[in-house]
Parts: structure tokens; sequence; C-alpha cells
């Protein structure tokens, strides 16, 4: 029955796993930018916004400009502009290390959307007991929005990993690499609908691992909290 699948795998294996490898590479690098540069720019977004703890639209407007212009360009449009960058950065416009610059800023904007809404959905009354307490703003950070949000925080990065999984398969229009390109190469133009159909099926896996393990270690994490509350 799966007589397809195993033939592929004898005659593509080396290449899938090549694959995937560029494709996580790619992701990591770019979720760990987009966790430090998007986490800070999230913040400033909640938290700077017009009625929030540190209230300064000067700095909350022109991010959330930015953030949103960024989202708004589709990714493979913001490849082609960011291909000049990349090329004046790098050296070239092309490969993993090329699309790992798109897909870094594109991550930021993700992440920095998803923690401005887990912080934005925090009880209030966690700003006012912090600010009764005249704790400073790293303390107010680290001590209870970090706190508060661990469990949205860490669903939100989940969603964004698997947000960035998702547009690197796009970066092998421009011979960006990862597994995108093995799928349009030898997929989409050699017409092998048995090779795309594994590789399909593996990242469907792969992101349903990466979700079991966000939402468990969310899980986990409230659990501890509520338990440390009672």
């Amino acid at each position: 029955m799966f007589d397809w699948a195993f033939g592929t795998w004898a005659r593509f294996g080396d290449q899938i796993i090549v694959g995937f490898v560029e494709t996580f590479y790619m992701v990591a690098v770019a979720f760990s930018i987009a966790l430090v540069l998007g986490t800070g720019i999230g913040m400033a977004l909640s938290l700077c916004s017009r009625g929030g703890p540190m209230a300064s639209p000067l700095l909350a407007s022109p991010l959330a400009v930015v953030v949103n212009i960024i989202r708004s360009v589709p990714f493979i449009l913001l490849l082609i502009i960011m291909a000049p960058v990349a090329r004046a950065l790098i050296g070239t416009a092309y490969g993993i290390y090329a699309s790992m610059i798109s897909l870094s800023v594109v991550g930021v904007a993700i992440v920095a959307r998803l923690v401005e809404q887990a912080i934005s959905d925090i009880n209030p009354q966690v700003f006012h007991t912090a600010r009764s307490m005249g704790v400073s703003r790293f303390q107010l950070v680290t001590e209870f929005i970090l706190v508060e949000a661990r469990s949205p925080l860490i669903l939100g990065f989940t969603s964004a990993i698997i947000s960035l999984i998702a547009y690197s398969t796009v970066v092998g229009v421009i011979a960006g690499g990862g597994i995108g390109y093995l799928a349009l190469q030898e997929g989409f133009y050699m017409w092998n609908q048995p090779l795309m159909w594994v590789i399909i099926l593996l990242m469907v896996l792969a992101v349903q691992v990466i979700q079991l393990l966000g939402s468990a270690l969310a899980r986990m994490v409230d659990k501890k909290g509520k338990s440390r509350k009672s």
C-alpha cells in the first residue's frame, strides 16, 4: 500500500533529510532573532500604548506602523525586496543564509504581535498591584508580566515557530534552500507527486509534534503557576 512512499524515500531520502535540516536551521536562527527583538517590540507595543503602564505613544505608534507594514507585505514579495539587503549584508541574495534575513524580519513582526496580545490579556489588576508596590520597570517585566503571561507566551512562540516553518517553504522560489526548494524543483517542476506527498506528510508530522510540545509545556507552566499561588 505504501510502496510509493518507500520507493520515494529510497530515491530522495538523503535530499529530504538535508532539506529538513536546512529548513529547521533557518527557522531556528530566524526564531532566535525574532524571540529577542520581537519580544522587546511586542512589550513596547503593549506597555507603551495609550493607557498602558508605560504609556508612550511616540514610541508605540511608529513601531505599530512598521510591524503592520511588514505583516501586510506578502512573504514572497518580502523575499524579493529583501534580496538587495541580503546581498549587501552577506554578499548573496540566494541560499539559506539570505533566506534567514527575510525569515527573521517577518518573524520579528509575528512575535511582536503575539507578545503584544499575550500582555494585553493580562488582568489590569496585576499592573495596579505592581504600581502600588513601587517596583521598577525591570521588575514589572521580569517579576509580573513574564510570570503572568508565561503560558500564553509559550503558545504564541509555538505558533510563531509553526508560521516560520510555513514561510520557510516559500524561500524555495528564490533558490533559498530547505525542503521547499526540493519540493519545488523535484516535486513541482518534475511533477513528482509521491515526493510531494512524502514531504507534506513529514511537514504535518513535524508541525503536530511542535504544537503538542508547545501546548504541553504551556500547560505544565500554567499548573506550576497555579500551584504556587494556591
